[in-house]
């Protein structure tokens, strides 16, 4: 992990996911089971029997493809591109009137791209996206038709009901289902969202079932909850972040967590997931995410990978190209930078392999391409589009192998961060250029918020809690305030840390619903890093007092 600054300790858990999640730097880990902690039998094949061709190259951190009727492919670039393929060539102007993005960090962006189930006959085609500001993230779905390199009728079918704060994933990826319809996987928005997740009011931490409109399926398996939004079709999720459906029907998600504790689950509808009352993950700091892992009404994961992989994208391959992996699923993994192959039996993983681990490459999506072969691309301001070829590479190929990632010996995770070009984006900057500025943190704390409450020498609080000492208190607990539902709820209330007071102070209402504020919330991203810090300097007053 990047080394903090000496006055402001912001290796912060808010992002140090950022840091860990992006990047990380082994691929090394262990497959446990998620009811023992048990090693799983695990097995390398003994050949390789493949090799990768580079076929494109300077992508901006592409992020998913799709292969149209007549062989051209569409590739979505985070910045907010959507770039054509034609003839195998990259085509230098982009596909016009896609949407404004919101492209401050890494987790945002334009991500998904997928064709309608009847797209020979409608030409159209679906997006998913980010909006908003750095402190409330918005993911949409955007539907509109492909023609002569730019899209028509473009609308907005769907989108989040509660944005995201700061931090982590928001709307990810979408799967359409033989019946026409599509599953969608919606991230949790990051450590300071967690308490959303287990709460039905709103998609964070969700795979949610629309109809091609945009509206929710009838009779989803939360229909007929009281307060629950009706597209929800499975819950307790961090961040789904590859959702594929096998031959037999099932459906299966590979799902990010946070130091730790990414899962393999085998999706049902009702199901709840679990996160985060129950989780192998850790927080940033150190500490356990949940003291279960496992618990009643919870479904357990089929796998759970520690150190964290970073799963990213998931397909099963049926294709003849690769005979002896036909049934297989593969995920790309953002911190292990290899593609993991998986063979499931009964329910269980009994192999797996990495492949590509020489390029030492994030990879961010895994697809079967028309041709029968596995395509991959890369997750870098300089990505790449990869191919797995059978066998070996003849004389005429040599040219066309893919080279592993210039990473120089002994970088810094820093320097990574900077060829990898995740440095770009403005959220980012402002994370890691931050510096504690005392006097500006306690101007802020008192033009905002010592109306209410007291911490550090502010003691005018007389409405709100006392905010001393308010780090790894759990939230609702003190006597005498009237906290609103998500703050009390046992299975909803958390335990207060930089994560949550950063987006409990920049939206609290969306976040921790019914909580009363006598001022607005502050979304300027750096005012609110200043006030947390603040806040997490303060000492709880001594017993008694």
């Amino acid at each position: 992990m990047m080394k903090a600054k000496a006055d402001a300790k912001i290796g912060w858990r808010l992002l140090s996911a950022v840091a860990i999640t992006a990047l990380g730097v082994a691929a090394g880990g262990s497959l446990l089971s998620p009811s023992r902690g048990e090693a799983a039998n695990v097995q390398v094949a003994p050949e390789r029997g493949y090799w990768v061709e580079e076929l494109l190259t300077d992508l901006d951190h592409p992020w998913a493809m799709a292969w149209l009727p007549d062989g051209d492919m569409l590739i979505t670039e985070r910045s907010g591109k959507l770039r054509m393929v034609h003839g195998g060539k990259l085509l230098a102007k982009p596909v016009e009137r896609v949407p404004q993005v919101l492209n401050t960090s890494m987790f945002d962006g334009l991500l998904d791209v997928k064709l309608d189930p009847e797209f020979a006959a409608n030409r159209t085609i679906y997006l998913t996206f980010t909006t908003g500001t750095d402190t409330e993230r918005t993911g949409s779905i955007l539907k509109a038709r492909l023609e002569g390199g730019r899209l028509l009728d473009g609308h907005v079918i769907f989108h989040t009901a509660i944005p995201a704060p700061a931090g982590g994933p928001n709307i990810m990826r979408i799967l359409f289902m033989p019946d026409k319809t599509m599953l969608v996987g919606v991230g949790s928005g990051g450590q300071g969202s967690r308490g959303m997740v287990q709460r039905l009011d709103n998609q964070s931490g969700k795979i949610i079932h629309l109809n091609r409109d945009g509206s929710p399926v009838a009779d989803g398996p939360f229909a007929k909850t009281a307060g629950a939004r009706p597209e929800i079709w499975a819950t307790g999720f961090r961040n789904p972040a590859g959702l594929t459906r096998a031959a037999d029907g099932s459906i299966w998600t590979v799902d990010i967590g946070p130091k730790g504790g990414d899962e393999l689950n085998l999706v049902k509808p009702g199901a709840n997931y679990g996160w985060p009352l129950v989780s192998w993950g850790f927080d940033y700091s150190g500490r356990s995410m949940s003291e279960r892992q496992e618990g009643e009404g919870f479904t357990d994961p089929v796998a759970v990978w520690s150190p964290s992989r970073a799963p990213s994208g998931l397909i099963q391959y049926m294709g003849n190209r690769f005979p002896q992996w036909r049934g297989d699923l593969f995920t790309g993994e953002l911190m292990g930078h290899v593609l993991r192959r998986l063979r499931i039996r009964d329910g269980k993983v009994v192999q797996e392999e990495a492949l590509l681990s020489e390029l030492k490459e994030r990879i961010r999506s895994v697809e079967v391409g028309p041709d029968g072969y596995i395509y991959a691309i890369t997750d870098a301001a300089t990505g790449r589009l990869l191919r797995l070829r059978p066998g070996a590479p003849g004389k005429a190929d040599q040219a066309r192998v893919a080279k592993p990632y210039a990473l120089p010996e002994g970088n810094s995770m820093s320097e990574e961060f900077n060829r990898r070009g995740v440095y770009q984006e403005r959220f980012t900057q402002i994370l890691f250029n931050f510096k504690y500025d005392e006097p500006r943190a306690r101007s802020l704390f008192g033009q905002n918020c010592s109306g209410c409450h007291s911490a550090g020498d502010f003691s005018s609080g007389e409405i709100g809690p006392d905010l001393n000492g308010v780090m790894g208190r759990h939230s609702g607990q003190l006597p005498g305030y009237s906290y609103s539902e998500a703050l009390r709820n046992p299975a909803t209330s958390l335990q207060w840390d930089r994560d949550s007071l950063a987006a409990f102070i920049s939206n609290p209402q969306s976040y921790y619903p019914g909580t009363k504020m006598a001022v607005m919330p502050i979304t300027d991203f750096e005012s609110v890093l200043q006030i947390t810090e603040f806040l997490g300097r303060t000492k709880a007053p001594a017993a008694g007092k």
